[in-house]
């Protein structure tokens, strides 16, 4: 029976000024219909329970010490048995796009391959998650998060993938923008060394991504281009060449076009 996607819950759990939050698991909520989040990631760490986990009509039983990776706009519900004992993780987009970090986004992308991570010990996820509950400090969340990542996937050899995750060509683009030294301002660029045409790979990027090839090219150079506006002593116009402008004036309209700042702006801001 097909389920009518317009009467399907969409529940939102994060204050709108917070864009990353943990809390221990709600035993109100051991069960639950079918429902999906409104633009967040959701990381849920099961220490003590059993039952199963649907998402997206993909049944996994619950088997602690698990992690459940929920995306964001994944259809989900559970049955499980009380006491749950237990966290959720909830990690906004904004929160990584803000991030200087290009390694959260690749952690990211990876551990949202899995629907569940069984884990063969927990100890240290757990007082990881008790951290970062308490922690508000940017730059001490992102590392914490980072860790969490890391440490989760450290497990996954015998976890249950997903069938339906970003599939070659959007996997494939984002792949040469994670690991070429440098980014070309240009999708037909990197749609010649993937072998297909910029119009595929922009409707590849927008089944998995909801974004153009374009836009997620952007994103990627303007985080870019804050990592070297923080981190280097690079001039704007130095920034401007590396990045591939032609002059620093293309270069600072492209980057207030995404930002909403001038590239002298973020620079005064940040120091």
């Amino acid at each position: 029976m097909m389920m009518d996607r317009k009467k399907i819950e969409v529940k939102d759990k994060l204050e709108p000024q917070r864009l990353i939050k943990v809390a221990t698991f709600d035993l109100s909520k051991n069960i639950t219909k079918p429902h999906k989040h409104n633009g967040y990631l959701e990381l849920v760490f099961l220490s003590s329970t059993s039952g199963k986990h649907v998402i997206d009509g993909r049944e996994s039983m619950i088997i602690t010490p698990c992690l459940l990776v929920i995306r964001k706009d994944n259809v989900h519900h559970w049955e499980l048995a009380n006491p749950v004992s237990g966290f959720v993780l909830l990690v906004k987009n904004l929160f990584v796009s803000q991030s200087l970090d290009f390694e959260i986004n690749r952690l990211i992308d990876k551990i949202s391959r899995f629907d569940t991570i069984y884990l063969k010990e927990s100890d240290r996820i757990e007082k990881l998650l008790e951290m970062l509950a308490v922690e508000e400090h940017k730059v001490c969340q992102e590392g914490l998060f980072k860790v969490i990542l890391a440490k989760a996937l450290e497990h996954t050899e015998s976890s249950k993938r997903t069938k339906t995750v970003r599939q070659n060509l959007y996997g494939q683009f984002c792949g040469l923008l994670d690991n070429d030294a440098r980014v070309v301002n240009h999708v037909a660029y990197y749609a010649s060394k993937l072998n297909t045409s910029p119009q595929n790979l922009s409707a590849a990027c927008k089944k998995h991504a909801n974004l153009t090839a374009s836009e997620v090219l952007a994103a990627y150079i303007v985080k870019e281009a804050k990592r070297l506006l923080f981190y280097t002593t690079n001039s704007i116009s130095e920034v401007a060449f590396e990045l591939g402008f032609t002059d620093k004036s293309n270069f600072s309209k492209y980057f207030k076009r995404y930002t909403g700042i001038t590239p002298t702006e973020f620079k005064k801001r940040e120091t």
